[in-house]
């Protein structure tokens, strides 16, 4: 049996590298995106006590987004 990949490798030192930066590119993307969803939390929390509900709309459907992201 034949495999056909794009990607190819030097060595397996090479592949474990690309894997591990991957990893670690994962981790800091959920990172800054749960950083992000604390900050909208925040803000949805102000824009309701100052009852501005253009705000609350456009922080609220961000952290949506965010959530579909995470979910899907």
């Amino acid at each position: 049996m034949k495999n056909n990949t794009n990607v190819k490798y030097n060595s397996l030192e090479s592949f474990v590298s690309t894997i591990n930066d991957l990893g670690i590119e994962l981790i800091i993307d959920e990172s800054l995106r749960n950083v992000r969803k604390q900050q909208l939390e925040y803000l949805i929390d102000h824009a309701l006590k100052n009852k501005n509900e253009q705000d609350f709309k456009r922080y609220t459907e961000e952290y949506r987004n965010l959530e579909e992201f995470l979910v899907g």
